[in-house]
């Protein structure tokens, strides 16, 4: 309306009420299932017959003007062509393939990543948010932490290193996100880690999504996993 008609300088709440005095909806009840499947049935015949239901309600819509809803459109295609909608438009939604990566063992990689999907609207509603650690290998949680925040990076690292004072043992590998507050904390790793010279430190650090934290176990190097005591750490 702001658009197309500037004159008119109608709220929401009063367009709504004169469509519905005027009777203009977004859907006409008076429109029969047979008409739609003849609407359908000449469009999969024709021009139509390689668009989605998604598609096909919007030109139901504008080329027949049947202002039906857009599950009716998609179940007289499921009737009429199962098949075909099936391969235009999977009713199953399909999962995405997770990543996988491998691991020799317990303390080998430790995983660490933040949640805040508690804390309602604009993270603001419910401030509680959580920050933990896993052991890929064993999928034992290390360490869990309840906070008002998750992304202060100097209180990740804090967290961080309280678990490295209470265990006394750090892991060959760490795998966190590239987000702002796991800067200090990956820093951190590869200092405690580089007195091992066992590897480049910069390497005992890998960037990925939480959600590709899945192990794929070789139990014939299992065995050979690694732990390193820490000592002096000030």
């Amino acid at each position: 309306m702001e658009r197309d008609f500037g004159d008119y300088a109608w709220s929401l709440r009063t367009l709504d009420r004169r469509m519905r005095h005027f009777d203009i909806r977004y859907t006409n009840t008076d429109v029969t299932v047979e008409e739609v499947k003849s609407a359908v049935r000449k469009e999969l015949d024709g021009p139509g017959k390689l668009l989605g239901y998604r598609a096909m309600h919007n030109k139901i819509r504008q080329e027949y003007l049947l202002n039906v809803p857009r599950n009716l459109v998609h179940a007289v295609m499921f009737d009429l062509d199962p098949e075909g909608l099936e391969s235009r438009c999977p009713t199953v939604k399909k999962g995405k393939t997770k990543g996988h990566f491998s691991t020799k063992g317990t303390n080998w990689v430790h995983s660490m990543d933040g949640h805040d999907k508690l804390m309602g609207y604009q993270n603001s509603t419910f401030p509680l948010a959580i920050y933990g650690s896993i052991d890929t290998a064993s999928r034992k949680i290390l360490w869990l932490k309840i906070w008002t925040g998750n992304s202060d990076p100097k209180r990740i690292a804090r967290w961080y290193l309280e678990h490295l004072y209470e265990k006394r043992t750090i892991a060959s590998h760490i795998r966190i996100d590239r987000g702002s507050e796991t800067g200090i904390m990956a820093t951190m790793h590869s200092y405690l880690r580089q007195s091992n010279g066992d590897m480049n430190p910069f390497d005992t650090v890998i960037y990925g999504p939480s959600t590709s934290n899945q192990v794929c176990h070789d139990f014939r190097i299992m065995k050979f996993h690694r732990t390193y005591e820490i000592c002096n750490v000030s």
